[in-house]
């Protein structure tokens, strides 16, 4: 997954919550926009360092999961 395909998702207007399945198996669950964070790289920065999103539990727990590490999207049906 690339960082514009993440950033696609996670936008506020139009949010669908969806839980991030990587490599390994882990699923990570994102129920609303304020759980999911990219942060931005410097254009300092090697274009070959991986690139993470953060997802909050619901205890407000960072976890850092590396884009290359995204194996699919499943979008979850909306509660509004």
């Amino acid at each position: 997954m690339t960082r514009e395909e993440i950033a696609d998702i996670i936008k506020p207007e139009g949010f669908s919550p969806f839980v991030i399945v990587t490599g390994s198996g882990n699923r990570f669950s994102v129920h609303h926009p304020d759980f999911v964070d990219l942060p931005p790289i410097p254009e300092e920065v090697d274009p070959e360092v991986p690139s993470f999103v953060i997802v909050y539990t619901k205890t407000g727990v960072p976890r850092l999961i590396t884009l290359a590490n995204i194996q699919e999207i499943e979008y979850k049906p909306s509660n509004r």
